[in-house]
């Protein structure tokens, strides 16, 4: 009986004790684990709450606001746009920020650790709150900066980083990008050189946009979805290596400038985007971008010109057969000493004269597949004339295609190879092209297609 009564006492003891922790001693533990950490902060904000940033160096003051919209504009020393990445690495880097060392403050402290003039003042402004910080030399590790608060005397060792704060100037927090669009978005392009010129229109479906893209001048053709997927990324990542922002200066650039090297227009449901781009001058090594009358003049590398195609062969669907796989009814293939005919039937592949051989539904099927995706890689002829200089009149290879209704809608011709190249003329484009000779190999024998009967 003894024994149960002090069982008892003990387990109310530690209930007790139990109750004591989980109440008093665990709480004041956590209170104090925020209490330091807090104290450790170097700024106490969030930097998706900071509406103004006022960033100072030896050279620079810079700035910048965040609108209502949280875009991020420049305001002094000129007005432009903002590039909100910049700016928020600059500000995540100030959130994250912690003290490591506390210093006090002396008459030769501020000279020593590189405060007495720092090589940035940052003052930031959260509401109708301003925290000043500026930073001096950087500490005895990369990753650590003395710095001062405004609001407070004493000299703090920080985890900045140097490279966070290392040559930030106005271009860096400017805004580089030149078309601001979403490459999803767009529903036509327009091209114009100063001698040609060429409009493309998104397909539609039930859901609005479509992948293809089709030429609606000077050709009615398919165009290379890749392609013009490829050019609209190029246009959306276009990046500012400098800006002409003075009126005075752009004009006097403008008066340099002759006939437009391209001009590219990319037309959204909400917005049409337009640039603009001009060589190099005679003593420049830059090219140069205009968009419209009130932003900068943008100059670029001149590489970035040769991305940007300036005729129809580029963009144009360059698969040469002119026929989609799965619309082939008959697939007559002639190598000169031998011809022979596929004929599909039920989704199953049958050669003719052996229609009771068993065809190997694989080879076919890879060799249509290389067959009809084809495409030429160099343009040589728009035209059908002088074939004979090609061997085009008489073709080494000649593959028919039928469609199920009996017309024939899928052509190629192989003639004179050339340097790992063959010419070719098909269905799928006009005029005389080259191909990959790589084809004539990938021919197969029509008794490599059947097994033994």
């Amino acid at each position: 009986m003894k024994a149960f009564r002090a069982t008892i006492v003990l387990a109310v003891i530690f209930l007790a004790l139990g109750a004591y922790v989980a109440t008093i001693e665990m709480p004041t533990m956590e209170a104090e684990t925020v209490r330091r950490a807090d104290a450790e902060r170097l700024l106490r904000f969030d930097h998706r709450d900071v509406t103004r940033l006022v960033y100072t160096t030896h050279t620079e003051r810079i700035v910048m606001i965040r609108d209502r919209r949280n875009r991020w504009r420049i305001i002094e020393p000129i007005a432009a746009r903002g590039d909100a990445r910049e700016i928020g690495n600059v500000l995540r880097a100030l959130e994250i920020g912690r003290i490591t060392r506390v210093i006090q403050r002396d008459g030769a402290s501020l000279q020593q650790y590189g405060l007495r003039a720092p090589r940035v003042t940052m003052a930031v402004t959260v509401m109708d709150n301003v925290e000043t910080l500026a930073l001096g030399n950087p500490g005895p590790f990369s990753s650590t900066l003395y710095a001062q608060r405004g609001s407070e005397e004493n000299i703090v060792l920080t985890t900045l980083s140097v490279a966070d704060f290392r040559k930030k100037t106005l271009r860096t927090f400017r805004l580089k990008d030149i078309m601001l669009f979403d490459p999803a978005d767009a529903e036509r392009i327009h091209l114009r050189t100063p001698d040609h010129a060429m409009t493309l229109q998104r397909g539609m479906d039930f859901h609005g946009p479509a992948s293809a893209w089709n030429f609606t001048s000077p050709i009615q053709a398919p165009a290379d979805t890749t392609a013009v997927g490829i050019l609209l990324m190029t246009l959306r990542e276009l990046t500012a290596t400098g800006f002409i922002d003075s009126r005075a200066d752009k004009q006097a650039l403008r008066d340099t400038f002759h006939a437009p090297w391209l001009t590219v227009t990319v037309q959204t449901a909400r917005k049409r985007h337009t640039a603009t781009f001009f060589p190099p001058g005679a003593d420049d090594d830059d090219a140069y971008v205009v968009t419209s009358a009130k932003e900068p003049v943008y100059r670029i590398s001149s590489d970035t010109l040769k991305q940007f195609p300036r005729e129809v062969f580029p963009l144009q669907d360059k698969r040469l057969f002119g026929m989609e796989g799965n619309t082939i009814a008959l697939l007559t293939v002639n190598t000169g000493d031998r011809q022979y005919t596929l004929i599909r039937q039920h989704g199953d592949w049958h050669l003719e004269g052996r229609e009771t051989a068993n065809v190997n539904q694989q080879k076919v099927s890879l060799f249509v597949s290389r067959l009809v995706d084809l495409p030429a890689e160099i343009s040589v002829s728009p035209t059908h004339t002088n074939l004979d200089r090609y061997a085009l009149d008489s073709p080494a290879v000649e593959i028919i295609g039928i469609d199920n209704r009996g017309r024939r809608r899928g052509y190629l011709a192989l003639g004179a190879r050339e340097k790992g190249l063959v010419h070719a003329m098909g269905a799928g484009l006009p005029g005389v092209y080259q191909v990959r000779s790589i084809i004539m190999t990938q021919l197969p024998a029509p008794e490599s297609l059947t097994t033994p009967e």
